[in-house]
């Protein structure tokens, strides 16, 4: 009997491994990288209103984006890349969109 329960045990292992290789892990990084990105629009947010009054003068839009783009790049991507610059620039678009629909909104 101890034999058999051994057998089946050792039968079970592959099949476990397998679930959490197959399925665990690839959620758990799904997960991850959703917070991961949820902080990341919260910091393009406040970079975007710090911009906003860092740079005052007419027509500066461009010095703001590259002040949001680099201050984020250097944020997140200091040890290995986590976030490219073109979904910096996506974050950056949404966040300012969403900024001035609240501002006209009041």
């Amino acid at each position: 009997m101890n034999e058999q329960l051994f057998n089946i045990i050792l039968l079970t292992i592959p099949v476990i491994e397998a679930v959490i290789t197959g399925i665990l892990i690839p959620y758990i990084k799904t997960k991850t990288s959703a917070a991961r990105m949820d902080e990341i629009g919260k910091w393009v947010t406040k970079a975007v209103q710090a911009a906003e009054l860092l740079f005052d003068t007419p027509k500066s839009g461009d010095e703001k984006r590259e002040y949001v783009t680099n201050f984020i790049d250097k944020m997140f991507n200091s040890k290995k890349e986590v976030i490219t610059k073109d979904q910096i620039r996506i974050l950056l678009e949404a966040s300012q969109t969403q900024i001035s629909n609240v501002t006209e909104g009041q």
